[in-house]
């Protein structure tokens, strides 16, 4: 399969532990759930879509150590069964919509469409299949993240299943190591400077990846050179009866060159699994907050 492949003979050992690490998380649930009880959601986003490229490696590796034949397909050709749901909003980005619809086609994938909030529409596809564990991919810093491992039962007031997290461990900068590796299709929004994609109404491009000042085209989210500011690009918008929705910046202090003026140093820094040793200079508020963060 070329998605293994591809990995095999990368010389990023960093993302080779990645991927082997989510593949044995991914057959170790195929290995618990019969593959009718396991599902996996989808987003559209840079995590899931990972996501989806691993679970169709690991369901191929899967079938390879069963003795089930493969056939010697390729990754178009490859059908994996995994049931795959998701939640269409009025308010996602139409690229989201195509970039969903277009990789279940090619791929053949068994997608279920909610119209529901989240919650409601697990209750009832709970209520209609057998679904016993879901594949997620959530990441750490992510604020559904928190208390979360691998394979953690859902919260208590939530319909009873598994939550599985293959790339729980992953960084923004192993998210788009595996994507340019594998050489895989991303939902378009990522080459036009969005780094974390939220709603039609939270969501702008990056200003950090803005070519220049003077012009309003931005560098594709893989080249943000600080994976911690990926949310960067998530505001709240306030209606406006005169000139209709404006922006409002949510992720860090309303004035940039203030808290980008405020630094402090450490000999050492932690954030997420990333360990930067040395003098590190931070800009206080912004980085701390983006550091408990993720995005899709």
């Amino acid at each position: 399969m070329e998605i293994d492949k591809a990995i095999r003979e990368s010389d990023d050992r960093r993302l080779k532990t990645k991927y082997n690490n989510a593949i044995y998380v991914i057959q170790r649930a195929l290995a618990l759930y019969s593959i009718e009880e396991v599902a996996f959601s989808f987003n559209g986003g840079k995590d899931s879509t990972v996501l989806l490229h691993l679970l169709r490696a690991g369901y191929f590796l899967h079938k390879g150590e069963h003795g089930l034949p493969n056939g010697g397909l390729s990754d178009h050709d490859f059908k994996c069964p995994i049931r795959t749901i998701y939640f269409e909003s009025p308010s996602a980005f139409p690229e989201i919509n195509s970039f969903t619809y277009e990789i279940a086609s090619t791929y053949a994938l068994e997608m279920d469409i909610i119209r529901l909030d989240f919650k409601s529409g697990l209750e009832a596809l709970l209520k209609e299949k057998p679904i016993r564990a879901i594949f997620l991919g959530v990441r750490i810093g992510d604020p559904t993240a928190v208390g979360q491992e691998q394979f953690s039962p859902s919260s208590p007031g939530w319909p009873p299943f598994m939550r599985v997290n293959p790339i729980l461990d992953w960084s923004y900068r192993d998210v788009w190591a595996f994507l340019l590796t594998c050489n895989v299709r991303y939902c378009s929004l990522y080459d036009q400077g969005y780094t974390s994609i939220g709603s039609i109404y939270d969501t702008v491009p990056n200003a950090l990846l803005r070519a220049n000042k003077s012009t309003e085209k931005f560098k594709p989210a893989y080249q943000l050179p600080d994976g911690r500011l990926e949310r960067a690009g998530r505001v709240k918008k306030i209606y406006n009866s005169v000139s209709g929705y404006s922006d409002v910046v949510s992720n860090g202090p309303n004035n940039l060159k203030t808290c980008q003026s405020s630094t402090f140093t450490a000999s050492v820094l932690a954030v997420g699994d990333e360990i930067f040793s040395g003098l590190a200079t931070l800009r206080t508020n912004w980085d701390l907050h983006c550091a408990e963060s993720s995005a899709l």
